[in-house]
Parts: structure tokens; sequence; C-alpha cells
């Protein structure tokens, strides 16, 4: 189910039988990719911009440079029915795509984008921008 709320897509998935693979990825099941590490987070809202408060829950900022993603892609270990805002600025137009729970959202240069993913359902996804193909993070729900 989709809902759009104040700018920000609210992802809830409950009837989906598993997650999906990433785009152009390897044919793994998303369960065996990704990196044990934690990404840094953050809570309360955002400073500076005109994106929307975040949701209650943990908050991800990345920002995006040419090829280079800070922070580093890593592995984000959030509980099912956790809320994980991800705010993204990148340097150039691109397109952020977020597997599993299949939201996909421009990306402006220098406009902070913000993304509110929320799922009940456990697995590994990943998120990655199209143009070029990089990966932002993997989430894994556990």
């Amino acid at each position: 189910m989709t809902r759009m709320r104040a700018g920000m897509a609210v992802i809830a998935l409950g009837a989906l039988t598993g997650p999906l693979a990433a785009c152009g990825g390897s044919s793994e099941p998303p369960a065996a990719q990704g990196s044990s590490t934690s990404a840094s987070t953050s809570s309360g809202p955002s400073t500076g911009s005109s994106s929307p408060a975040p949701a209650a829950g943990r908050t991800l900022r990345v920002t995006i440079t040419g090829r280079t993603v800070t922070p580093a892609p890593s592995q984000v270990r959030i509980k099912p029915g956790e809320t994980l805002t991800l705010v993204v600025t990148s340097d150039h137009d691109d397109e952020l795509h977020a597997h599993g729970f299949e939201v996909e959202k421009e990306l402006k240069a220098g406009v902070p984008t913000t993304l509110v993913l929320k799922t009940d359902l456990p697995g590994v996804y990943e998120v990655e921008t199209h143009h070029p193909p990089l990966r932002l993070l993997s989430v894994a729900v556990q």
C-alpha cells in the first residue's frame, strides 16, 4: 500500500511473498547480499532544507557526489515495523529506487529528497540510483 502524506512516500508492505532482487543485481537471494555493518543514523527534523520533517524512527542522510556515496554503502538494520527515513542529496539529477519497498523518486541536483521506508516483511532490500547505477545502502529488516 502506498500513501502520500506531506510530500513523503510512506510504504507499508505485508502482502508480498519475499524481498526483490536489485536492478541488474546478482541472482542470489537478497538476504545473501550486503555486509553486516550499520550506517550511522540521527534523529530529529532535517534542517536547512525544504524537506518535510522525518517520521518517527531512524533517519539516515546520504550524499552523492559524482560516483561517491557518503556515508559509504553499508547495511542498515531495522526491526519489522520500524521506520527508516532516508534523506538523499545528489549533485546531479537521477532516479532513486528502494527495492522491496517498490518506490522510485526523482532526485534533483542539490535538493534533498526524503523517502520514508517501513515494512513488516523480513529481508534485505537494496536502495540505489540508476544514472549512474550506485548502491546507496541495503536495508536489513530483521
